[in-house]
């Protein structure tokens, strides 16, 4: 029995759903968020759950006969855009406390449409500040998320 690409990538995000949800315990609340409707773990826990039960909905459906064999699917790819985007991935981590929010997601938005061949200036630029930017007012504004300016800012003023 060969399992294909489906059924693999299926596997691998039931195997982060489990894991991901065994950790949303870990994120600590704040004092008398334990019983609130909603808190730093709803959301969490409620990807882990979503995402485990696409998976294995999607584990058990019968395979997709086009799909072919694993490793016949993982010949096709392009894995120099996967690893430029892993890569982009660590930057943004790096980068986001000292840059902030709004500078490194739209660095690493911009850097993401350009791996994946947009080119055009207008449209990278078009399609992240404006995204950023209502992310960043939903968060801060309408949800009271505080979100640091970065250390840059911190250390400019």
């Amino acid at each position: 029995m060969s399992i294909n690409r489906d059924k693999f990538g299926a596997l691998l995000f039931l195997c982060l759903a489990l894991i991901y949800g065994f950790y949303v315990d870990d994120i600590p609340l704040l004092f008398g968020d334990e019983d609130a409707p909603f808190n730093a773990q709803t959301l969490p826990n409620a990807l882990a759950w979503i995402l485990g039960l696409v998976s294995f909905i999607q584990l058990v459906m019968p395979a997709n006969q086009e799909a072919g064999n694993l490793s016949a699917a993982f010949r096709g790819l392009k894995w120099g855009r996967v690893v430029q985007l892993g890569v982009l991935m660590v930057f943004y981590g790096f980068t986001i406390r000292y840059l902030g929010f709004l500078i490194s997601t739209t660095i690493f938005l911009v850097g993401g449409f350009a791996v994946l061949g947009e080119r055009r200036i207008k449209v990278l630029l078009g399609a992240s500040i404006p995204v950023v930017f209502i992310f960043w007012y939903l968060l801060t504004q309408l949800m009271g998320i505080y979100l640091a300016p970065g250390d840059i800012f911190e250390m400019l003023g």
